[in-house]
């Protein structure tokens, strides 16, 4: 969440942050919802309206009603310096998802921050015609790209795009062979992971079986780091750790879902992300079963679909804010030939909503101390961290006898 803004003015502010992303995106790009931008600029949505109602009146965005608002235009507004090399593209995957957008919100509020004149363009895949793409970015004055999301089973196409490439490409994990490409440090990437936290939080809550989900693919380093953390706490506890890893599509989930649901009332499941978690309780939701009450599920990266499932999702939250600061000064380490990389995981947050069955255990959830994960409960949408017993303040005295 952006540090609070002021209230004098604060709609003023949250239009130069408006202006930005429009900026950062490429035009026919749909905007956030009101409500989740309100979230994200810690405003009151009409806050939101009011300053997008400014950008609808010069035509740099549009509304379609029942569809949402797009980007119609980049905005005239004069954000750019004077030096060249503040001047940074944003590669903008097509098939890009909800992860990969609130990245890109973030990387335009660093941009704002930092002083940074961003130019984004879509790109289809990783192709010459990709590459033509990138030349046309180091044509209009951009010194270094960043690439903030790919499909993660294109990281050979990746590899080779960016060795190709006419200008430097920051990108959000380590590949091998190009590590000083990306934001982080090898050896801190995934350092953070929460797999294990999330595994001591299920426990304290009584549950003795943990399953993970997530997709079915061999070349994802991310997937491989939390599988391998994964499987060596339940090995080391001696529990059962049934695992699913699943194609796109809703007959491979159902067929999970089918395969499970004898654990009913005894199952607590870790996913990749909130789409394969969301996917998950569909399928269950076929079958007449239900989270918590049937399954504990928490997903990962609090996307807008996490907080208005049926119920709402409980997931981890991603310090966003930080790595689209740390995207945007490896790219501009890399336009000077320097590599400039974050040496730490930021400490993540678990949303506590209703999937994950902490609501029922309180008084639990203050006697946990996890390394890795601050918890915030977040059962109507106005998240508040859970303090501990030791944190907590002597309660005031009252004057009445």
């Amino acid at each position: 969440m952006k540090t609070p803004i002021p209230n004098q003015l604060k709609y003023k502010r949250v239009e130069a942050e408006l202006r930005q992303l429009v900026m950062t995106l490429p035009v026919g790009s749909k905007l956030p919802a009101e409500r989740d931008l309100a979230i994200s600029y810690d405003c009151n949505f009409l806050t939101v309206r009011k300053s997008l109602k400014q950008l609808v009146d010069d035509g740099t965005i549009v509304r379609r009603i029942g569809s949402g608002t797009f980007v119609a235009r980049k905005s005239n507004e004069p954000n750019s310096p004077s030096g060249t090399d503040k001047h940074i593209g944003v590669l903008v995957v097509q098939e890009s998802n909800a992860y990969a957008n609130r990245l890109i919100q973030a990387i335009a509020h660093a941009g704002l921050e930092q002083h940074v004149h961003l130019r984004s363009s879509w790109i289809r895949d990783f192709s010459d015609q990709s590459l033509r793409v990138v030349e046309q970015l180091k044509s209009d004055g951009c010194v270094a790209v960043t690439l903030p999301w790919f499909p993660h089973q294109k990281i050979d196409e990746v590899r080779k795009f960016v060795l190709r490439s006419p200008l430097p490409i920051s990108l959000p994990m380590p590949i091998p062979g190009l590590e000083k490409n990306s934001f982080v440090e090898s050896g801190a990437f995934g350092g953070n992971s929460p797999i294990e936290d999330l595994c001591q939080y299920y426990l304290g809550l009584g549950h003795k079986r943990l399953a993970f989900i997530g997709p079915d693919t061999t070349n994802d380093v991310f997937l491989q780091k939390v599988l391998t953390s994964f499987v060596c706490f339940t090995s080391r506890e001696n529990l059962p750790s049934p695992s699913g890893l699943v194609s796109p599509g809703a007959p491979a989930m159902d067929k999970l879902a089918e395969r499970w649901k004898s654990f009913r009332g005894d199952l607590a499941i870790l996913s990749y992300d909130d789409e394969h978690a969301i996917r998950f309780m569909t399928a269950m939701h076929k079958i007449g079963l239900n989270a918590p009450d049937d399954y504990a599920i928490i997903g990962y990266n609090d996307t807008e679909a996490s907080r208005y499932s049926d119920p709402p999702l409980s997931s981890v939250r991603q310090n966003f804010d930080y790595i689209g600061e740390w995207l945007l000064k490896s790219a501009l380490g890399l336009s000077k030939n320097r590599i400039c990389q974050s040496s730490k995981d930021p400490k993540l947050q678990l949303l506590v909503r209703n999937t994950c069955g902490g609501m029922d255990h309180l008084d639990t959830l203050k006697t946990f101390q996890l390394p890795t994960i601050d918890l915030i409960l977040d059962s109507k949408g106005l998240p508040e961290p859970v303090i501990s017993e030791e944190d907590e303040e002597e309660p005031a005295l009252s004057s009445t006898p």
